[in-house]
């Protein structure tokens, strides 16, 4: 069973309310420029969740670039 390291970093909340994540921390849950996090306040804390796209959201996603673009599922498999 694998344990659950708990690491604390000081962060600075800037003017306009941004902070800067840790590259460790970064790194560690893969996150990337433009990620989605979602902030959750539990009592006076905090927590910060990276959104993973879900199979329907991406579906959806998806589809809607293959209609911009006049794509079809036919097309795409063809090129495969």
């Amino acid at each position: 069973m694998e344990t659950t390291k708990l690491e604390a970093s000081d962060i600075e909340l800037r003017e306009r309310g941004q902070v800067t994540l840790p590259k460790a921390l970064r790194e560690a849950l893969h996150l990337e420029t433009g990620d989605s996090l979602r902030a959750v306040m539990i009592a006076n804390a905090i927590v910060l969740t990276p959104l993973r796209m879900d199979l329907e959201g991406l579906r959806k996603q998806i589809r809607k670039v293959m209609k911009q673009h006049g794509v079809s599922a036919e097309d795409l498999l063809r090129d495969l």
